[in-house]
């Protein structure tokens, strides 16, 4: 039984499996530590995903080369690209996808910062295709149409994951916080700026890409809370000039 959570909920499903070996990851919380080994490896300082694969290397495994296998069916790429075109996009031209929300509030990018990169980004004649899912989501994305001159491409909603990730997959370059859809791009080993706060990217960053990281400027960064102590918004401080710079950098 493998519990790479680390949590009191994660330990509990351990607990009840009655697996004769239970193993976890380091940094475990919240008693799961008194449940499941903690296996501390050797990359137990470096990104989370070689930290889980040090549990798998404590079973005896052979790590070789790290990918993260998405097979998208060509049905799933079919909807995809008719998606994208229902929203007034071809997928054949140069495009950026942005990806504004995510779990933790602090976590993301202001959205009045995501509005100038929209308009940026049709200054440079390359279409703006925001991502997403749920309330918070669409609350974001609509902040985001209201303050831009043209409307960015909006498929927050619209997507499976593989329909996502094929839309993610024929991108340029993807954009946004410490959350689900940007550590995809990154697994599909697409240019990946992942802009970051409470996190630090040497852990949590864009794996394969830590140099697209852009980590705030402020004492109190990599504080891992999910709202900031001193009720400020610490990501608003990454102006879009230095995002787009590194979109720049990699067009």
């Amino acid at each position: 039984m493998l519990d790479l959570q680390g949590l009191f909920k994660s330990a509990a499903i351990a607990w009840l499996s009655r697996a004769p070996l239970k193993l976890g990851c380091e940094n475990m919380r919240e008693g799961s530590h008194r449940v499941s080994r903690p296996v501390i490896g050797t990359h137990a300082n470096g990104h989370i995903v070689e930290r889980y694969l040090d549990v798998v290397r404590e079973l005896g495994c052979t790590v070789k080369d790290v990918v993260f296998p998405i097979e998208i069916t060509e049905r799933e790429a079919d909807i995809a690209m008719r998606l994208m075109s229902q929203a007034g996009a071809d997928i054949n031209n140069r495009y950026v996808v942005l990806a504004p929300g995510a779990n933790w509030p602090n976590k993301r990018w202001p959205a009045k910062h995501f509005a100038q990169l929209v308009n940026w980004l049709y200054n440079k004649n390359v279409i703006p295709v925001i991502i997403g899912g749920g309330v918070v989501d669409e609350r974001l994305v609509a902040e985001i149409e209201a303050a831009t001159e043209i409307p960015p491409v909006n498929l927050v909603g619209k997507t499976t994951l593989k329909q996502l990730a094929y839309i993610i997959k024929c991108a340029q370059v993807v954009v946004g916080g410490d959350t689900g859809p940007v550590h995809l791009a990154a697994g599909l080993k697409i240019p990946t700026i992942m802009l970051m706060g409470p996190t630090d990217a040497v852990r949590n960053g864009p794996y394969g890409q830590i140099e697209n990281a852009i980590e705030v400027d402020c004492d109190c960064k990599y504080c891992w809370k999910r709202q900031c102590q001193f009720n400020k918004d610490c990501l608003e401080q990454i102006l879009p000039t230095k995002v787009v710079d590194k979109i720049d950098q990699l067009l």
